[in-house]
Parts: C-alpha cells; structure tokens; sequence
C-alpha cells in the first residue's frame, strides 16, 4: 500500500469532513472521490469503510458477497472498547478482561468473522491485536488515560462522555 504525506493544513480538513471513530483519510479521501468522480472498484478487497457506525447498522456490500473475508475496520473496534469500558467495567479495566469482553460483545453483535480469528506472530487473534491497537488509537485521542498503570486501561473524562453517547451497531 503506497504511502503519501499530507500538509497539516489539508490533514485538518480531512479531519473536518470525517466522522469521528468511523472514518480514515483514506475512507475521506474514498468518499470525495466517489462524490466528483463516481464510485471505482479499489484494487483492495476491503470494501469501503461504512459512513456510520454508531447508532446504525453495517451491511456488507453486494460486491463483496462471495469474496474472501475482510478484517473488521479498527474504528468499530474502538466504538465497542470505549463502549465496553464505560458499561462493564466502570471506566477502569485490566486489558485481558476488557479484551475479552469487547469482543464478546462485537461476536454477539455479529462483528467478527473467520479472518478477524487468525492468529499474528504473537499467538493472539488479530480481533485482539485490533483491541490493543484501538486502545493506542484512543489513547492518542484523548479518549483512554496515558497514565494509567501497565496493563491497566482508564477512560478520561472525555472518554467517558462520549462512551455514553454510544449505541452498539449489529451487523446483518
């Protein structure tokens, strides 16, 4: 996947026009393409990142259907972790525990397929590995503590407010 660099000033709206824990700028970027230039079939096999996730349901599109399993997109990890800690563990958790609830709740809610169980170099699934990365990826938001102590994951206050703003999808 080729990598490109970006001004802050074009990052920022990128951020702008993203919907928060759902998009990438590559799902932006995928999204003003498709709007001034009509959709194109990406070279990927990753379909394209859903609009919404919080408050809506995922479908997997026609052009999918068939083709060889893709991950579950990070950002639904991240809706179900900030979810999971605010409900089930008051904010504060160990991370194996909240790991396994997290995806307790995305398998429940129809999120993790066969290629989300295969295991990386580490012996963990890469649904887990995605937990963890999810967790680095709030904590860069401001959404889980720096400060917590190691193995130890701790919403902040902003985290907190918007954990119960949260309303889990189900997948079709």
């Amino acid at each position: 996947m080729p990598t490109i660099r970006i001004d802050s000033d074009v990052f920022e709206k990128l951020q702008a026009l993203a919907e928060p824990f759902i998009d990438t700028p590559n799902s932006v970027i995928r999204r003003l393409l498709d709007k001034n230039f009509g959709p194109f079939t990406p070279q990927s096999s990753n379909p394209t990142m859903p609009k919404s996730v919080v408050g809506s349901t995922l479908a997997v599109p026609k052009s999918a259907v068939g083709k060889k399993l893709t991950l579950t997109p990070q950002p639904i990890y991240e809706t179900f972790l900030l979810y999971a800690l605010a409900s089930k563990f008051n904010g504060v958790g160990h991370k194996q525990d909240v790991t396994k609830v997290v995806l307790e709740l995305m398998k429940a809610n129809g999120y993790i397929n066969d290629a989300d169980l295969e295991t990386v170099k580490t012996g963990e699934t890469k649904a887990a590995n995605t937990v963890a990365w999810g967790r680095n990826a709030l904590k860069d938001k401001g959404l889980i503590s720096r400060n917590s102590q190691t193995g130890t994951w701790e919403l902040t206050e902003d985290g907190l407010a918007k954990a119960k703003q949260i309303e889990l999808p189900i997948a079709p």
